[in-house]
């Protein structure tokens, strides 16, 4: 758990460069991501929320918050959305993709926190079985904060595939391999799946837990004996 509060420490510590690379090179990304429209100083942060026909309701806003995440600086001036013209603009819904990989962040990186500090502080719940079973469900949490962190980073681009020089539209290949590629990838992952789940299956039964468990006591004794 240490080592979990440090990397997700150093994942906010990246995701801060990584706003402020977006508000230099793709600010369009940034303001979509944050449903900001107007350009203007002091701009907030806003999680959460919906858009009803270009109205944020019911959102978070922490005050300035996206001035200092784009510029370090809490009256600099953000770039809206209303800049750019209507086609260059990439999907709105990216807002929630960036919400949700932030929640878990914030989620696991208070995890982390509150067990490192109630070793510390020998809190007892930390040991119970329902907060191990927060720390379980901590690791497919991740691995979904990293897959809408890719989403949002690919549809966050869009249109472009380089920025200002070439749309994906453009770039898109004619190809008639392409499916059969696709498919063939994707036999080969389905294969890949299927033979894993097998071959760790037979090992673990066996070579059980216990057995384990048990094996290890006996090499104890006998490196006491």
């Amino acid at each position: 758990m240490k080592i979990g509060l440090i990397f997700s420490i150093a994942a906010a510590v990246i995701g801060d460069f990584s706003g402020k690379y977006l508000a230099e090179y793709q600010p369009e990304k940034l303001a979509a991501a944050e449903w900001h429209f107007e350009t203007h100083e002091g701009a907030p942060l806003m999680l959460y929320g919906v858009l009803d026909d270009g109205e944020v309701k019911y959102a978070l806003k922490i005050p300035y918050a996206l001035s200092i995440l784009a510029h370090s600086d809490p009256s600099a001036e953000v770039i809206g959305l209303n800049e750019f013209p209507e086609d260059e603009i990439p999907p709105l819904y990216i807002h929630y993709l960036f919400d949700g990989m932030v929640t878990i962040g914030m989620w696991m990186m208070a995890l982390s926190l509150v067990y490192v500090v109630g070793v510390w502080m020998k809190w007892s719940f930390i040991r119970t079985r329902w907060y191990r079973w927060l720390i379980v469900f901590g690791g497919p949490l991740s691995m979904l904060a990293i897959e809408l962190g890719w989403w949002f980073a690919e549809v966050g681009r869009q249109p472009w595939i380089l920025r200002g020089i070439m749309k994906v539209e453009d770039a898109a290949t004619t190809s008639g391999q392409v499916d059969l590629m696709l498919l063939l990838f994707a036999g080969l992952y389905l294969i890949l799946a299927i033979g894993s789940t097998v071959v760790l299956t037979r090992m673990f039964r066996k070579n059980t837990v216990e057995q384990e468990l048990a094996d290890r006591e006996l090499e104890k004794e006998g490196d006491f004996q």
